[in-house]
């Protein structure tokens, strides 16, 4: 199964293919930064089983992906993956054709559930705005989870490294990419909301 995936944040990409391996067996996630690789991708592949493409693209309008994906490649199912979730947004969406409409804040098993639906032809959007799924998307792996649950006990990078076996800016370079996955500025917010979203347990 091939998917196109249009955002032109890295780590969301890096984290969104993590989640996509368990769609199906064989997945192959192509990834385009802007709108421009992505119509190019568009007019040059014919072996495309999936889109998901993001609203916000430095390179175009909001919902100038989407169309030129079912011009294009009318045949191909494409999900919305964004972070606005209005009402006008989601209608914008289901109006031009889209078949599906995920919240930037889903958990990566609603987003594969959703997926699902879609590629057995069942069409999947919000029923309201607002409605929010139970936890955000976070896809860490697993040296980042690890990361976060010794962080979760309290001690220090320096002591972090020596556990991990690693340098100590390699932690660093890790809590920066996780403090970015969850939304967060720093160690405190960090463990708050891996808490709430059941990545770690409660001191105590």
């Amino acid at each position: 199964m091939n998917l196109l995936v249009v955002d032109d944040h890295a780590l969301f990409r890096e984290g969104l293919t993590h989640v996509l391996t368990g769609l199906a067996s064989g997945v192959k996630v192509i990834e385009a930064a802007d709108a421009r690789t992505a119509l190019a991708t568009l007019q040059q592949r014919d072996d495309l089983d999936l889109v998901l493409v993001d609203l916000a693209l430095p390179d175009a309008k909001p919902f100038d992906v989407l169309e030129a994906a079912r011009r294009l490649q009318p045949s191909v199912p494409v999900v919305v993956i964004s972070a606005a979730e209005s009402r006008i947004e989601i209608d914008r969406a289901m109006s031009l054709g889209a078949q599906g409409y995920v919240f930037k804040s889903s958990p990566g098993q609603a987003l594969l559930s959703a997926l699902r639906r879609v590629v057995n032809g069942e069409l999947v959007f919000p029923e309201r705005a607002g409605e929010l799924p139970d936890a955000p998307l976070v896809a860490l792996t697993e040296r980042q989870l690890e990361v976060l649950k010794l962080l979760a006990r309290g001690i220090s990078n320096r002591d972090i490294a020596l556990t991990l076996d690693v340098a100590e800016n390699t932690v660093k370079v890790h809590l920066q990419t996780i403090y970015k996955l969850l939304g967060v500025q720093n160690r405190t917010a960090a463990l708050l909301k891996a808490q709430t979203l059941g990545l770690v347990r409660e001191a105590g």
